[in-house]
Order: C-alpha cells, then structure tokens, then sequence
C-alpha cells in the first residue's frame, strides 16, 4: 500500500528550491501579516467564530449556518469520518490521500476508484458504484491537476449519499469555474475549501467545510471547540473579503500564465500528464526515481509520485513557480534526462537569491509599464514621483481626465498615445489599451499610463497591471491624488471631521440603482450617517439621489456638486439631497463632477486656494 500520510513537505531541506509544496511563493501578504499581528494580540480570549462564518457565507452566497471553520482542510476530512457511518465508501484516486486516511482512522474499509491514465485522470460518474453512500474526490485534483467539469459531479450526487469535493486548490483556478461552493441544490454535498495554498497559510491551518445545515452540524457536533484559532478565524474572515477575493483571483491568472511557461520550457522527453488547471503539474519521466534523486543532488526538490494510489515512482508533481525559476528548473531536468549532469558535480545550481534570478538573461528585450496617477487636473498635483516616471517615458498613454498641460510640458521625442475614454465620444477599448501597453513594452521601452486620480480608484488600474503581469511585462504603480478627496478638499469639504463624521464611502454613480450592473449597496448607504462621495454620477444624479432618500437619508441632507474641480474652471454648487436634481439641470452641471452628501458640506464656506490658506 503506498505511504499514505507522505506529503511534499518532506521532500524539503535547506537550500533547495521549493518545487514539492503547492503554497504560493512571497505569502502571506504584508497585510495578511498585518491581521495576524493583531489576532495575535487578541489571543487572550477565546476564539470567536462568528465573524469568519459570516464572512465565508456571504463570500458563496451561504446562510452561516452551512459553513463551518475548520483547523484545515485535514480537519474536516476527520470530522467527516466520525460523523458518518458509510456502508460504502469510495475514494477517487490518484487524490489527496487525507481523507482516505481519516476514513480508515476512523474504522471505515475504503474501496479506491483509479482514473484511467489514458483518459486523461478524467472522471466518469458512470464508474462510481451506484450504492455508495460516501464518495470523496477533489477538484481541482491533488496531484494531477485535473480539472473536472462541475456537470460531472453533480451527477455523482444522489440522496442518500454524501459527496465529499475537495477544492483545496479551486481558488488556484481563475474564475473558478467548476466550483461547488455556491451550489445548495446538490444533495449531500460537502465542499472542502483551504487557505493555505494561496496565502501561505500551512503552519496557521485555515480551512472551511460548505453543506447543507444539517450535514455541517453533524460535523460541528463532532468538532472539539475552539479548535480553530483566533488567528486562524481572522485570517479566514479577512480572506473571504472581496478585496482579498480580489487579489487571489489576480494572483491565479498570474499563475496560469506561469504555468504555460512552465509546461513550454519543460524537455521533450518529460510526458505532461493529463491536462493541468491548478499550481502544480503532474508529469512522468524514465526511471523517475533516479531523476528525482539527480535533481535534488542539483538543488531542486520535487514531489515523488508513488505515495499516491494508482501513480508510480516515474510520476513527479512539480510546483508552479515564475517563469524564471521554472525555466532553470527545467534546463538542470533536462541535462539529467540526456545523462550529462546525472552524476557530474559541475551542475549549475538552481538560482536562489533574488541576484541570480535576475542575471539569468531573458529571452527578449522586455521595458516596463508605470501606472502614474496624475491627481485631479491641476498639474501641480501630480507626485513628484509621477513627474520623474514622465520625464523617462519612452512612450505615454494618456487619458482625458489626466492633467493635459503635463503632456505639452514633456521632453522632446517621447510618443504620446489618446487613450481617451469620451462619453458618447471618441473612446479606446480597454482591450486595446493592454495590449499597446503590452506591445511597446516588448519592445525594450518604458511605458507611462497617465490617469486622472488614482489608478486604483475607478481607474481600471488592477485591469491593466493584470494584463502586463500576464503577459510577463513587469508594472510599477505611482498612486495619485484620488478626486474622491482632494476636489472636495479643494472646495473647503472635509470628508471627515472629529466629532461630526468617522466614516465616508466613496461610491461610483456610472450606472443607476436598480441598473442590473450596478454592484451598489444602495439601501446600506441610505442609512448610512456618514460622508458619501459620488464620482462619475452626474447623469444618474436624481435616481441616486431617490435611492438614497428611499432609503432613509433626509431629503434637507446637505449636498455640494464641485465641477472641473481643482481646474481654473472649478465651480461649486450647494444645494440638498432633495433639490439635487432640479439644481444640477438649472446649474447645467457636466462631466467631470464630484458630489458629496453630508453635514461636512456645511463646514467650510470657502474654497481652499493658495490665497486662502496663505501658502
């Protein structure tokens, strides 16, 4: 029988390049690091797991009473054994061995269903006997990184029958378009989802288990408490929120891309197993043990397959990691393959600082893409940062909204490009503009895209380093004066002030409430007591407006509309959330605008210029 509880963390030792375990290189995140520093001083009391359920439910979609925190992933594979009691349990194999473990820890026989190599490691709900009542497989599986298709595991679902689907891996997969974590109309169904992968949680142990009430009770009933951390419930909490969702969905279309780079620069004589959707691939090479042995010999540790059911010591998982580490990987298998650095001291070892990796020539000349956010439109409000990354551009991207005499202002010879977005005007895809980005920085040039604001604040800024990142282009980000801010502080508006406002919520108003795109909480914000700043609403003014008094804002709340702001063309208009509507018509108010709703209107009186301030 193979070893069952091997795991690549055994494959490791000092000095060698991880290539054995699936965590995402560079994690956790400063800010990951950030919640739990402060868990941690929170730890005195006991571990609280209602805000992380809460969290985890409104990130599927769930009712909390369906989710349940678990010490990872292993956890609930336990729970799951000691609260069954399976007639018949089948576990598709090759696969993550843990809950065959657990299942046989806890006393049940397990009968083991193997994929068929030939067929691509792909499942057949067919071959899955008919009266089992537990069935456990994974998905993404671990090690083959196949990717089945959610129609199929659904069929295995039958009353009667617990379907245990391991997604440990599914947030590695971008859009995570098979996942059966929002899904409540499959009986019996049990998602596994994990942390540790994608922020590097493994010596934490974060995890969660998604079912149907009663199936997560009888787990829950089966869990010590407080066997979840607070650092642990904090972690899972921040990680379920849509900016960290976010940043895990960028960082598995990064990964994509590096896994093509992977499979592209592995030797012909390497046989890729199956078709890989997750951060690992599987592969098989002759007299795989000995290859195993030769590249750990060169600095490289890798995944011994043959302690997985229905794979052999020819079968390595080699873990997905940049392009540069993977082409170095790739180039020590390949001198062992045709026998010339099996034996031979004089391999070149695998880079491990951040120095080697860089000095490894690439395989074009690539420049380099700079998001610069150009503040409100005064020029003087650009960073001197942003001033430098214009004076080296080699070419510019430029946007309407970015402030115009900076670009007449530029060295000779650098290439500016209209990247305008006009309402019902002229207007450059969003596709288009990657993809220029994209094109002149292979080209061995240094990109500028200037933008009014911040990148990062309705700006598309996440979209573009996203493109570039993908397509191995390297992007730098100079944050800007968000207009969200400094036009109201340019009108004499503070967004917050002590002892009136602890709070303000910046809101982009391009479609209306009720529209079918808006992403809005509209109702949250009508109750809301604080400061509201609407960008791009002039035209769904009056229907914002009749939302947010809807709602249970005041019609008398006072409001300012600030036009061309922080422009010499810069005018403000005071009204209330009530006249909102038929002041902007009478006042005639275009695009660009920003508006804020709240009693720091009345504030100031004044606009804040140089002369006012004395500066």
């Amino acid at each position: 029988m193979s070893d069952l509880r091997h795991h690549g963390d055994a494959e490791l030792a000092p000095g060698l390049v991880d290539l054995a375990v699936n965590v995402r290189a560079g994690t956790p995140p400063a800010w990951l690091r950030s919640v739990l520093h402060e868990a941690v001083d929170a730890s005195a009391a006991y571990p609280d797991p209602r805000p992380a359920t809460e969290a985890v439910a409104k990130a599927h979609g769930r009712s909390p009473d369906e989710v349940l925190p678990t010490a990872g992933a292993a956890e609930a594979f336990t729970l799951l054994a000691r609260a069954v009691r399976p007639r018949r349990a089948v576990v598709v194999h090759p696969s993550f061995t843990e809950p065959e473990v657990a299942l046989r820890a806890a006393g049940h026989p397990v009968e083991r269903l193997l994929l068929d190599p030939a067929d691509g490691y792909r499942l057949d709900p067919a071959a899955v006997p008919e009266d089992a009542d537990l069935v456990v497989l994974g998905n993404p599986t671990n090690p083959t990184s196949v990717l089945h298709p959610a129609d199929s595991l659904v069929a295995l679902a039958r009353p009667g029958r617990v379907l245990l689907v391991d997604e440990a891996f599914a947030d590695t997969v971008p859009g995570e378009p098979e996942s059966l974590a929002a899904r409540r109309d499959v009986p019996g169904l049990l998602v596994v989802r994990s942390l540790t992968k994608t922020w590097g949680l493994a010596g934490l142990r974060v995890g969660y288990a998604l079912g149907a009430p009663e199936l997560i009770t009888a787990l829950r009933d089966q869990q010590p408490h407080w066997s979840v951390s607070t650092p642990a419930l904090a972690s899972l909490a921040a990680c379920s929120s849509p900016a960290a969702r976010m940043e895990a969905a960028h960082a598995a279309r990064e990964l994509a891309s590096w896994r093509t780079a992977l499979l592209a620069a592995l030797p012909p004589a390497v046989e890729v197993v199956g078709r890989p959707s997750a951060s690992f691939v599987l592969v098989r090479v002759p007299d795989g043990a000995r290859v195993r042995l030769a590249l750990r010999n060169a600095g490289w540790a890798v995944r011994r397959g043959d302690t997985f059911p229905g794979l052999s010591a020819d079968h390595l998982r080699i873990a997905v990691r940049d392009p540069r580490t993977s082409r170095g990987f790739a180039s020590a298998l390949d001198r062992i393959l045709d026998g010339t650095g099996v034996h031979s001291p004089a391999i070149p070892g695998p880079p491990t600082t951040t120095e080697t990796i860089r000095a490894e020539p690439s395989d074009a000349p690539v420049g380099r893409v700079v998001l610069v956010g150009g503040g409100p439109g005064d020029p003087g409000l650009i960073t001197v940062r942003g001033q430098q990354e214009l004076a080296r551009a080699d070419v510019l991207l430029v946007d309407h909204l970015a402030p115009q005499s900076l670009v007449g202002s530029l060295p000779a010879g650098i290439e500016v490009i209209d990247a305008s977005k006009l309402p019902r005007g002229r207007s450059m895809a969003q596709e288009r503009i990657n993809a220029l980005l994209i094109e002149h920085a292979r080209a061995g040039k240094r990109v500028v895209r200037l933008k009014g604001g911040d990148p990062f604040v309705f700006g598309r800024g996440l979209e573009e380093v996203e493109a570039c990142l993908a397509a191995g282009v390297p992007v730098d980000v100079v944050p800007g004066v968000t207009s969200a801010v400094g036009v109201p502080a340019l009108a004499g508006i503070p967004v917050t002030h002590r002892g009136l406002t602890h709070e303000f919520v910046v809101v982009s108003g391009h479609v209306p409430p009720g529209h079918p795109q808006s992403l809005v909480d509209w109702p949250a914000l009508g109750r809301l007591r604080g400061t509201l700043v609407v960008l791009m609403g002039v035209a769904t003014a009056p229907a914002i407006a009749a939302a947010l008094v809807e709602h249970g804002r005041p019609e008398g709340t006072p409001v300012a509309v600030i036009a061309d702001g922080s422009t010499p063309m810069q005018r403000t208009v005071r009204t209330t959330l009530g006249g909102l509507a038929q002041t902007m018509a009478e006042e005639a108010i275009r695009p660009p605008a920003v508006w804020v709703v709240g009693d720091v209107v009345e504030l100031t009186r004044e606009p804040l210029t140089a002369e006012t301030t004395g500066t």
